[in-house]
C-alpha cells in the first residue's frame, strides 16, 4: 500500500527503488527482513549506550542475562552458554574471560567430569547483571513507548511463527548440577 510521506520509515525509499530496478526480486519476506535487521540496529545503538556505565559489550551483557535467567544459583555450563547464544565454543571462551577478569562470573571444576566447569555470577555479577538489565529495560521502555503493548506481543508472536519456520527452535534444557 501507498505511504504518506509523514508515515514513512528509512526503509521505504530504499524498498522503493528496489521494487522499481529489481521487480522480479519483489518479495515481502526480503522486504520484512530489512526491516528486523533495521529495528536490531537500533536497538543495539541503544544497548551499546545502555552498558557503557559497566564497561560491558552486547556479548558481555547477553552472557550475563542468560546466567541470571538460570536462577540460583545462576550458573551454567559453557555448552548450554554457547546453545544458548549461537556461539562458537572460543567465542564463549573469551567472553567468559573478559567477565572472569570482570569478577562478574566465577569458574567451578565440575566434580564430576573433570574436563568440565560450570560458571556462576558472581555477587558482583548478579549486582551488575541486574542494574544493567533494569537500565536496558527502561530504555526500551522510552524507545517503544510509542508501540501499543498488544501490537507488540502480536509482533512477537508473528516473528516465533517466523523463527520456528526457519529452523530457530529452542535449545536443550541445560544440565543442572
Amino acid at each position: 500500500p501507498e505511504m504518506t510521506a509523514s508515515r514513512r520509515d528509512r526503509m521505504d525509499a530504499m524498498l522503493e527503488g528496489r521494487r522499481r530496478e529489481l521487480p522480479d526480486d519483489d518479495r515481502p519476506e526480503l522486504y520484512f527482513a530489512m526491516r528486523v535487521a533495521r529495528l536490531d540496529e537500533i536497538q543495539e545503538e541503544a544497548l551499546t549506550r545502555c552498558l557503557a556505565p559497566w564497561n560491558l559489550v552486547i556479548a558481555d551483557f547477553n552472557v550475563l542475562s542468560v546466567l541470571r535467567s538460570a536462577g540460583a544459583p545462576y550458573e551454567l555450563r559453557p555448552t548450554d552458554l554457547r546453545n544458548y547464544l549461537v556461539r562458537t565454543s572460543a567465542g564463549i571462551a573469551n567472553i567468559l574471560k573478559r567477565l572472569e577478569q570482570m569478577n562478574l562470573i566465577e569458574r567451578i571444576p565440575d566434580p564430576v567430569d573433570k574436563r568440565s566447569s560450570w560458571v556462576r555470577l558472581t555477587g558482583d555479577g548478579i549486582e551488575v547483571t541486574e542494574e544493567s538489565i533494569h537500565a536496558w529495560n527502561i530504555a526500551q521502555e522510552k524507545m517503544f513507548a510509542g508501540v501499543d503493548p498488544q501490537l507488540a506481543e502480536q509482533a512477537s508472536d508473528i516473528l516465533r511463527t517466523i523463527l520456528l519456520a526457519v529452523g530457530d527452535n529452542e535449545p536443550a534444557a541445560p544440565a543442572s548440577r
